[in-house]
């Protein structure tokens, strides 16, 4: 369960396509009907990320892409309304690269407003005005992905600066911030998925030594009582970073790096990566079934996947674009994609929930 963009992600968000392909979806009987439905985008020529909350309404953050030479450009965020979508402009104090939400009503907008800005900021709209500053720490505390689990319920990760960065997850209750920095830990958090409010996921790195290639994969599940690492094999001397995490229950975890794909059966975990060289920007379920957008390296291979158990199969139903930049699923059971092709152009599909049988 996700309900969240951020500027690195996933479940969540459209990441810039730097090579020119994606990973492909195999039919399956959930699916095996149902075809893509093509929407419009807020901006084209743009890096985009999506927070869909059903057919009519969704959140968009968009970024302009330079074909040629030109200036600083701003990021915009936009409302979707039906088939429109429309530009909002927040106070300037408003910075929007993670975005996080239950519905038009119920967006959290978290960020720095430049990459020099050392200041976070947290901001909720309730679809008429947007609240003053909520960060719980402006100072020290980076809260690089969030998700929303109702209106009173929000958690997000990232990392606490201190002498070193420790890995943080911090939580609103709907009255107040509960943080939890792990400090016996130097690294960070990257994203989080919420299952339930006994079951949740958040992964990233932690750096062994002050060298960036020892970088080494973190995973760490809450119980609802606390926080445990899940610890993963390590790569020395490889950065090996986890930037993309869906959970489908506490047995039923899938986790990636740049270079690796694994999965937690409840007991140990196994390698699962991709048949061709690639990244995956983001996981989804759809149907039952595991899906992975991936950004390819080279022409040709496939744009999405999905895991039939045994191994990923391409599905070549999703025709736009040749690179998958985000997943993400609404309440419904409806699967959002993201993708772009090699001149940057962006497209927004629909596959409609599952129907059985």
């Amino acid at each position: 369960m996700t309900q969240s963009t951020s500027r690195r992600r996933r479940t969540a968000t459209l990441l810039t396509a730097t090579a020119a392909l994606t990973v492909g979806l195999a039919a399956s009987p959930a699916n095996a009907a149902a075809t893509w439905e093509t929407l419009p985008v807020p901006e084209n020529y743009a890096t985009m990320s999506l927070l869909p909350f059903d057919s009519q309404n969704a959140y968009a953050r968009t970024m302009s892409t330079c074909i040629e030479l030109c200036g600083p450009v701003a990021p915009k965020l936009w409302q979707k309304s039906g088939s429109t979508w429309k530009q909002l402009k927040p106070p300037t104090d408003v910075a929007f690269e993670t975005l996080a939400g239950t519905g038009p009503n119920d967006l959290w907008a978290i960020g720095r407003k430049d990459i020099g800005d050392s200041v976070w900021h947290v901001h909720r709209y309730d679809g008429t005005k947007w609240s003053s500053d909520m960060a719980p720490d402006t100072k020290r505390l980076e809260i690089l992905d969030a998700e929303a689990v109702n209106r009173t319920s929000l958690w997000g990760v990232g990392n606490t600066r201190n002498t070193r960065w420790n890995p943080t997850v911090t939580h609103w209750d709907g009255q107040k911030w509960n943080t939890k920095t792990f400090t016996d830990i130097s690294g960070s958090f990257d994203a989080v998925d919420v299952r339930s409010a006994t079951d949740i996921w958040a992964v990233g790195y932690r750096s062994v030594s002050d060298e960036v290639a020892d970088y080494q994969p973190l995973a760490m599940h809450y119980d609802g009582t606390g926080w445990s690492e899940v610890r993963l094999p390590a790569t020395p001397g490889k950065i090996n970073v986890l930037r993309e995490v869906l959970s489908n229950g506490p047995n039923d975890v899938w986790v990636s790096s740049d270079d690796y794909v694994w999965h937690w059966d409840g007991a140990t975990w196994a390698r699962r990566d991709l048949p061709t060289a690639g990244l995956v920007t983001s996981f989804a379920n759809y149907g039952g079934q595991v899906y992975a957008g991936v950004q390819p390296e080279k022409a040709g291979d496939p744009k999405l996947l999905r895991w039939n158990g045994t191994s990923w199969v391409t599905d070549t139903s999703l025709t736009k674009g040749t690179t998958v930049t985000q997943l993400a699923t609404t309440p419904d059971g409806a699967l959002y994609a993201g993708s772009r092709d090699v001149w940057s152009e962006n497209y927004l599909s629909r596959l409609a929930p599952p129907t059985a049988g």
